[in-house]
């Protein structure tokens, strides 16, 4: 199906939140700032890891890694194409407190998303959560059950957050409450990062995003990561003369394969691959391991498409191992891995 007529996207995308259509579809959205959190319509959970973002009008799931914008949200969720997910969201009502006002929105760099990327506080929030993994029992236990010891921990620079301490530290270390708040790293009181291991995206030797994953099983979301948008994660750390890449899917699939030694980067989801494609030019080879469900072998083959088969070779885990993280437990996971590797090297030739 084609569209017959000239629609101009941006404009409708500029017309409606994507917050009051997300709701519009009976799903309940917590707060009224600029994220907003709920319980994923794509797949059942309990946690709310869907999450919106005003700033930028996307949404991401923590949970499935499903993210985009108010059209991916249509055709997922009403599953149809493109040109009707545009022609339903023009028969939607207007919105009434956006029809006497002009649709502008705020530049990034004026809201809170800018204060997000500010390597400096960053850096000073990572060397508090160091810290506070050094003093802490459970989560260095933690990370050695899945395969990362304190030395692979050191090396990647990974933190743990107590949930407590944060903002004293950053205050000694000379950051405003203004400034910590708009971070993203405070939110109503409570660190965002609380009860998780924190992951840094370091370049230079500066933090610039941070995501984490819950050790307590209380904890909810599991996951969390600061708003905007997300990085491929590891990539600007694995240098540019490199002769081959592994691309994981998830966060602890890139930290173990980090920890094995292995050139690595995480797509931190199955979404946006042709960006994905588009980082990873100059990459001469190219292993995509992703997660052994639908979902992953889908977008593992959408980018291997992306990428050429000369340059892209899918790495097929064992039997029952759903994803790259699961070997970590095993004392054999780095070898049994390595095999894969060499079977996908061997069968792309």
């Amino acid at each position: 199906m084609t569209l017959t007529v000239s629609v101009d996207i941006a404009a409708l995308k500029r017309r409606y939140q994507l917050g009051d259509i997300v709701e519009s579809f009976g799903i309940k959205l917590r707060g009224r700032g600029r994220v907003r959190q709920g319980k994923c319509p794509f797949h059942e959970e309990t946690e709310g890891s869907f999450t919106v973002y005003a700033d930028t009008q996307r949404f991401y799931c923590f949970g499935c890694g499903l993210g985009g914008d108010v059209l991916d949200f249509i055709q997922r969720t009403d599953r149809v194409d493109l040109p009707e997910a545009i022609r339903r969201l023009e028969r939607a009502p207007p919105p009434e407190a956006q029809a006497a006002a002009p649709a502008t929105r705020q530049p990034a760099s004026a809201g809170p998303l800018g204060a997000v990327r500010d390597p400096a506080l960053l850096t000073a929030a990572m060397r508090c959560y160091q810290r506070q993994l050094e003093l802490s029992r459970a989560a260095p236990a933690y990370l050695a059950g899945r395969g990362i010891s304190a030395v692979a921990a050191r090396e990647l620079g990974l933190g743990y957050a107590s949930g407590h301490g944060l903002r004293d530290w950053l205050r000694q270390s000379g950051f405003d409450d203004q400034r910590i708040l708009a971070s993203g790293l405070v939110r109503e009181q409570q660190e965002r990062f609380q009860g998780m291991i924190v992951v840094p995206e370091l370049i230079g030797g500066r933090v610039h995003w941070l995501a984490g994953r819950s050790i307590w099983p209380e904890v909810s979301p599991r996951f969390q990561a600061l708003p905007g948008p997300k990085p491929v994660l590891g990539l600007a750390a694995v240098p540019s003369a490199t002769p081959w890449i592994v691309v994981a899917e998830g966060l602890f699939d890139w930290l173990l394969l980090s920890a094995w030694g292995l050139p690595a980067c995480a797509a931190l989801g199955t979404q946006g691959m042709d960006r994905l494609a588009s980082s990873l030019q100059g990459r001469p080879r190219v292993f995509l391991a992703f997660d052994a469900d639908e979902a992953g072998c889908t977008a593992a083959d959408e980018l291997a498409g992306l990428l050429g088969t000369r340059r892209a070779a899918i790495v097929d885990l064992p039997r029952g191992v759903c994803d790259v993280s699961e070997l970590g437990a095993r004392p054999d996971g780095r070898a049994v891995f390595l095999d894969q590797l060499r079977l996908a090297a061997t069968a792309a030739r």
